[in-house]
């Protein structure tokens, strides 16, 4: 996941029909008191301090969230990731990244765990609904490993410090804990407690996420889901305790999450070194690992999922570089496979991809990869061995000089 989906630590993506009143927090004490005892049973953590347990209604829980965004979302540095998703052919034009990431999120948003302030923010009514009971238990959970792991200040350092593949593996790992204990506590639950909960998740207003391109929502819930899988695993594997083991010796890599036995056998991403390369009137607006997800997500996103999913399956390490001129980007890719076979299956569908998705001229494809004569984007795809590059630029005549470049300074073989 890049950036913009790693603004919160622990935003539930389930939404809540509670009404817009303000709920009686007071006359919940009782029913949150008895949850902060089942999570703490089911995730076998003790709180250090008592939770700070916030009710307040949907309307001011959308709000907050809100707040929250154009807290963490720097409205320039989105422009530039919405030019480069435009330029992959990922937006069209006629989306505003930052409003839609707002919207999207106080849509869908059930609860979150403010870690600047400790608070658990639940949307609730006069009673708890079974849904919203599942949801306290989950930011319970994420309070409780905050505690005893210091995951928030973790998350918080690495995206200060842009390490964001780290920060992404850490993000899947704590909700895919609260996630797991979630569905333990749900299962202790009456049977009819359950439907209900399931059929009130069921029933989110979902008009904004229908009104965007898919990528958005899988992206967004791709900590849940695929974070759920890997607990499930260390669960099924070594037990609770291996979860917590986890929690200590954390995964670094999106590949730990997609693949748990690369993460149990500690497998390292392969070097990838990507030239520096000036380009006049541009300056290095963002470089670092892009990784496994995103190279699935978003990369691929021009060709079927199941190509997508083998392609970036031989994902061994990468590095990336997006370049700014205040008005154009241009953005440096560079593939390393497990293997040579990787890289090949890499360059094709990527190639796939750019045909579908970009607005490049038409393209022709040899043994060492695909060059598209320019139309009013440029794209370049080479393979060497087991490394793939890919360029790809606003302006074609940036986009030649720095294809030129980079091809001149990689190491051949």
């Amino acid at each position: 996941m890049h950036r913009f989906s790693l603004v919160l630590l622990a935003v539930v993506l389930v939404g809540s029909s509670c009404g817009d009143d303000s709920p009686d927090a007071a006359g919940l004490e009782s029913e949150v008191a008895s949850l902060v005892d089942a999570a703490e049973d089911v995730r076998g953590l003790t709180f250090f301090e008592d939770p700070e347990i916030v009710i307040v209604s949907s309307g001011e829980l959308a709000n907050r969230v809100r707040l929250l965004i154009e807290e963490e979302l720097d409205p320039d540095e989105t422009l530039i990731t919405q030019r480069l998703y435009e330029l992959l052919g990922l937006l069209d034009g006629s989306v505003d990244l930052l409003q839609s990431y707002s919207d999207l999120y106080a849509e869908g948003v059930g609860g979150f765990y403010d870690n600047d302030t400790g608070e658990m923010v639940i949307a609730g009514d006069e009673a708890l609904s079974p849904l919203a009971k599942t949801i306290v238990v989950h930011e319970l959970i994420h309070a409780l490993t905050d505690q005893h792991f210091d995951f928030a200040s973790k998350l918080d350092s690495l995206i200060d410090e842009q390490r964001y593949q780290e920060a992404s593996a850490l993000q899947a790992l704590s909700e895919g804990d609260a996630t797991y204990f979630q569905i333990v506590y749900m299962q202790t639950m009456p049977t009819s407690d359950q439907v209900e909960a399931v059929q009130e998740s069921l029933s989110v207003d979902s008009t904004v996420s229908d009104s965007l391109p898919g990528w958005f929502a899988e992206d967004l819930t791709w900590p849940y889901t695929a974070g759920f899988a890997f607990v499930d695993r260390l669960v099924t594997d070594l037990g609770v305790s291996g979860v917590n083991q986890t929690s200590t010796l954390l995964p670094t890599t999106p590949e730990h999450i997609i693949h748990p036995g690369s993460y149990l056998t500690r497998q390292p991403p392969r070097s990838a070194v990507l030239p520096e390369v000036a380009l006049e009137g541009y300056e290095v607006f963002e470089e670092g690992q892009w990784g496994e997800w995103n190279l699935q997500l978003l990369l691929l996103d021009g060709v079927e999922p199941g190509e997508a999913i083998v392609a970036a399956t031989g994902w061994g390490g990468d590095e990336y570089r997006i370049y700014w001129d205040g008005t154009d980007v241009a953005f440096a890719y560079l593939f390393v496979g497990d293997t040579p076979r990787d890289a090949d299956e890499m360059a094709t569908s990527l190639a796939a991809s750019v045909r579908q998705r970009m607005a490049v001229g038409s393209g022709f494809s040899n043994a060492t990869g695909t060059t598209f004569t320019p139309g009013a984007d440029y794209a370049l795809i080479m393979r060497d061995e087991a490394t793939v590059l890919f360029v790809a630029a606003g302006d074609p005549a940036v986009g030649v000089n720095l294809a030129n470049e980079l091809r001149a300074a990689l190491p051949a073989g």
